[in-house]
């Protein structure tokens, strides 16, 4: 049954600052030489991280925040981080956090206890309370922040024994970012100095904290499922959401058993339809491996969905079609013969084994249907009129930095192929494009218009004009859902607008949790 989204969302508001309220303790980090009873954690150059299959690294605190402790110093001759939640890349290419979201320690230089906040601009703001440390006393420590959003700035109020001082930084309490939280020493980790504590100890701490109220535009876009790899398509005046469902457990590998539809005459406000096609209406296909896929309106006026399939006799990956009247379905194959579009063994120079993934299609202004597709290497071929037959020769597309999703577009006279790449040094795949004259090149290497993903190692693009405004999909492992952890792969599609340059190049984009709240050109 349809349903619409706004009323779901608002029993999410609620559920989720509920979940939100919950304090974590010691006993959240389930550490098996902790004296549960005495209640007393000793570090001595000890790490103890809190792991994403847990619920506080993805909790919302731009509200509010509390970390609140017991803490006992054996040293100190050098500075120390206790508790810490770790930091993250920023948007800017090429530069990594060097301090921690949040971090509560020892300050050898002003010989008191520090919290140390991360602000919207990634600056760091250090507070000091207290008398001066002395070894091995305990001491009372309580950090906590609080939003203003009429004034948009955040105070910071810390307390040591009663003793407390107050700072104001700008934006949010806390920025978004799914990040571990480290007891035992600071961020990044590592040696030769991570802040370690020497001869510490730490008891009864409390972490907590509290979202902001949901906004229409805000990211994540959908908050009734875990959903990726979106494939967006307008038809008139209502654009079609088609995203993969992740339904895998917390720190589990991807379980996909189907790809979901929402639509929405806005970008903003939008209508769930629920699963429109499952794996299994290809019988060769596993039922869990509901891969990227887009759906296109062709000139027959049907609605032509290429999926990821994986096969379970080859074990491969191979390309496939669906067809319907209707952009909600039903769809069923498009070949009748059964047999995939694409499989493995059409691509045999890949640099990459079971390469044939992502399928993006577009339909040049002259009727001709193109395909994009691959891991590793990209491949382009044209279809026949039919849509479900490849025309001709099968050639690989030479594109910069390329690892897979990419997506096919034309805009002016310049044709675009926007794609997750492999940046050299970075693990996480980050968004490039490349632009032609013509579809069949020569492509020109256009660079980055997006970092990797908050949190996870895939991103995803979808790139859609509507109703004269253009828009930059993707997905991002850093949301919860109704206070469940996010992660690698359990993702949310968020979208942010896009902007061009005069001579058609793309602006760069900040992935934001505001998303299409704000335009910030």
């Amino acid at each position: 049954m349809k349903k619409t989204l706004s009323l779901f969302c608002m029993a999410m508001i609620c559920c989720t600052s509920l979940a939100q309220q919950k304090v974590y303790t010691l006993a959240d980090w389930n550490i098996k030489d902790w004296d549960s009873q005495k209640g007393e954690l000793e570090l001595d150059v000890s790490e103890y991280k809190l792991n994403f299959n847990h619920s506080l690294p993805f909790q919302d605190m731009q509200s509010s925040w509390r970390v609140k402790a017991d803490l006992k110093c054996g040293t100190l001759g050098t500075e120390q981080v206790f508790v810490c939640k770790e930091g993250k890349g920023t948007h800017l290419l090429g530069r990594i956090s060097l301090n921690g979201d949040i971090s509560v320690g020892y300050d050898n230089t002003e010989h008191r206890f520090f919290v140390e906040v991360i602000d919207r601009n990634e600056q760091a703001h250090r507070l000091c309370a207290g008398p001066e440390v002395t070894v091995d006393n305990w001491y009372t420590v309580e950090a906590k922040s609080e939003y203003d959003a009429d004034a948009d700035m955040s105070t910071l109020t810390f307390s040591v024994d009663g003793t407390a001082s107050t700072i104001k930084y700008p934006g949010k309490a806390l920025r978004h970012n799914a990040s571990l939280w480290t007891i035992g020493h600071g961020f990044p980790g590592g040696f030769p100095n991570s802040l370690q504590v020497r001869k510490g100890t730490i008891r009864n701490l409390e972490i907590s904290g509290e979202p902001l109220p949901r906004v229409d535009g805000q990211n994540p876009l959908f908050t009734d499922s875990f959903t990726a790899d979106p494939a967006f398509l307008v038809v008139g005046d209502t654009v079609y959401a088609y995203v993969g469902q992740d339904k895998a457990a917390p720190g589990g590998w991807f379980n996909m058993p189907g790809w979901m539809c929402y639509s929405s005459k806005d970008m903003i406000h939008w209508e769930a339809h629920g699963t429109v096609l499952k794996p299994d209406a290809f019988g060769y296909a596993v039922p869990t491996s509901a891969w990227a896929a887009q759906v296109v309106k062709a000139d027959d006026g049907k609605y032509y969905f290429y999926v990821t399939l994986d096969d379970k006799n080859t074990k491969l990956h191979t390309v496939d079609v669906a067809v319907s009247d209707s952009p909600l379905g039903p769809f069923l194959p498009a070949r009748k013969d059964g047999t995939p579009l694409v499989t493995d063994d059409m691509t045999p120079d890949s640099h990459r084994w079971n390469a044939d993934i992502d399928p993006t299609v577009i339909i040049d202004d002259d009727g001709t249907p193109w395909m994009a597709w691959g891991n590793g290497d990209c491949y382009m071929a044209r279809l026949k009129k039919n849509m479900h037959e490849i025309d001709g020769e099968v050639k690989k597309v030479p594109l910069r930095n390329y690892s897979e999703g990419p997506w096919l577009m034309k805009r002016n006279d310049i044709y675009y192929i926007i794609y997750a790449a492999d940046a050299p040094g970075v693990q996480e795949e980050q968004m490039a494009y490349s632009t032609a004259p013509s579809i069949n090149g020569p492509w020109t290497y256009g660079g980055f218009i997006s970092t990797s993903a908050n949190h996870g190692f895939t991103i995803h693009p979808s790139v859609i004009q509507f109703k004269g405004q253009w828009y930059y999909i993707y997905h991002d492992g850093s949301y919860a859902l109704d206070g469940a952890p996010g992660g690698q792969c359990r993702r949310s599609v968020c979208a942010e607008y896009l902007h061009f340059n005069d001579d058609g190049s793309i602006r760069f984009i900040p992935l934001t949790q505001e998303g299409l709240s704000v335009n910030l050109f």
